[in-house]
């Protein structure tokens, strides 16, 4: 089938209106008109995963994070950037991305309705005017740490980090893949406890000051994209093959360390 009958299948979940300002969904490389019979899906848009694409035989990259949400200064082939660029247009791949659109999502589909589900939820609703974020109510009320390793063992975590204040009981979470560590402020009294990614010092201070448990399992929990969005595609006559991400991050195991932590 042609790309941008994927690409229309998609936007019916996932419309490119919802996407932020400050975002590039969309396609971000090649031609609508491609004959696709097989798409790769993966988290990010890089030359890593572009590679994989083009190795696995696919002919349409499908990614959460788009490849030009970074400014391009230059198309320097020796840079990762132009490396990209001319790699996917010399081997006819489609490179195409929903970030905020499937952020935002519509019906229950997104990716906060995906992550927070997880976690055995009910009476899941939007915690912000940009309808990004979702809180609910825990099927079942837990210890803040028996939470904290509940998530590690939703999402097959080996590693997250965690404000000390953990002795309270979880009954009610919000959650927000990726980035949106500020929205704690509005979160505080609504929640017990908050998992976000790329969190800093100041905002486990806030967490402890406030009573929210804060959660921090990283940026790379939107993972879960390559769980998901096969789903939405299997009834496409096309091959889809995954990419399994792993984070852009190692841990250091070498410290004996089974978890990071905030401590102030």
């Amino acid at each position: 089938m042609k790309a941008y009958e994927i690409m229309n299948h998609l936007e019916k979940y996932f419309p490119l209106n919802l996407q932020m300002d400050f975002d590039c969904c969309g396609l971000q490389i090649g031609s609508r008109e491609k004959e696709v019979k097989k798409v790769y899906i993966a988290l990010n848009a890089d030359n890593e995963t572009l590679q994989a694409c083009i190795e696995n035989n696919c002919q349409m990259l499908i990614t959460h994070h788009p490849f030009l949400l970074e400014k391009i200064k230059n198309l320097d082939t020796s840079l990762h950037q132009g490396k990209f660029i001319e790699r996917a247009i010399k081997h006819g791949i489609v490179v195409y991305s929903l970030h905020t659109c499937l952020d935002r999502g519509q019906n229950g589909i997104s990716m906060n309705d995906w992550l927070i589900q997880k976690l055995g939820v009910h009476d899941v609703a939007c915690y912000d005017h940009y309808e990004v974020g979702k809180k609910a109510t825990l099927n079942q009320a837990m210890e803040g740490q028996d939470f904290i390793e509940y998530v590690k063992d939703k999402f097959h975590l080996q590693h997250l980090k965690y404000s000390k204040n953990t002795n309270k009981m979880i009954h009610t979470i919000a959650i927000c893949g990726g980035s949106a560590a500020d929205d704690l402020e509005i979160l505080t009294g609504q929640v017990d406890c908050y998992i976000t990614g790329d969190t800093k010092y100041r905002h486990a201070k806030y967490a402890i000051d406030y009573d929210c448990l804060l959660i921090d399992p990283g940026h790379h929990l939107e993972v879960i994209i390559e769980e998901k969005l096969p789903e939405l595609l299997e009834d496409l006559p096309i091959q889809i093959q995954i990419h399994e991400s792993l984070d852009y991050f190692n841990m250091n195991k070498t410290l004996g360390m089974t978890q990071e932590f905030f401590h102030i």
